[in-house]
Parts: structure tokens; sequence; C-alpha cells
């Protein structure tokens, strides 16, 4: 890759830079949008790969952007009545007094046992 901090604004001025280190990502796209990036690659004169860098470092910079200053929703607490009767466990629980984790696994336990 040319450059890893490609943007389309970059394409369109051709400034690329010396080899960077790259890795094989695999991924699903609908046909559409590579018939899209295909077209902007045409148009742009531009390899596919620039082309989806170019896309990619936009989309994040816009993510970076918007999401500064967000946190995740705090965790929830289940009340000490409602949860599992297993030591250090924090899940509520769902039958016999266990959460479902471990109602699964005693559940498994036994059936061995026949």
């Amino acid at each position: 890759m040319r450059n890893a901090k490609l943007g389309l604004d970059d394409l369109i001025g051709r400034g690329k830079d010396g080899p960077e280190e790259t890795k094989l990502m695999n991924v699903k796209v609908p046909t559409v949008l590579l018939a899209r990036i295909a077209a902007l690659a045409s148009k742009l004169r531009a390899k596919k790969t620039d082309v989806v860098i170019a896309i990619l470092n936009e989309g994040l910079d816009t993510a970076d952007t918007e999401l500064k200053g967000w946190r995740p929703p705090p965790k929830p607490v289940v009340a000490k009545a409602r949860r599992c009767t297993i030591p250090s466990c924090e899940r509520e629980r769902t039958a016999k007094g266990l959460c479902m984790a471990h109602y699964v696994a005693q559940r498994r336990a036994t059936r061995k046992g026949r």
C-alpha cells in the first residue's frame, strides 16, 4: 500500500508515498457496493484497493470526530436477591437459583452421570 492515511482527496491529487506494511483482509461485500467502488476507481483512475483504503480512512476520521467523548453505558447491576447462588457469579438467576450458564452446566453434568 502506498499510504495508510490515504483519503479521497489524495486520490484526486495523486500524492503517493513509499510502500507500507499490509495485511490481507477477506470481507464479504454486497455486489452493488463492489460495482460502485469499481466505478469510482475507474473515474479516479486509481486501483480499487486504494479507493477502499481511502473510503475506510474517511469513515474512520468521521467516526473519530463524532464519537469523541462517547462512553459505553454502565454495566447493569443485578440486585443481590436476584443473583445466581454460585459465589462470585453476578449474573441474574433464571432457574433453580442459578444463572442460565450454571444451570445448563449443572444439567449437562447430571446427564453424563446417567
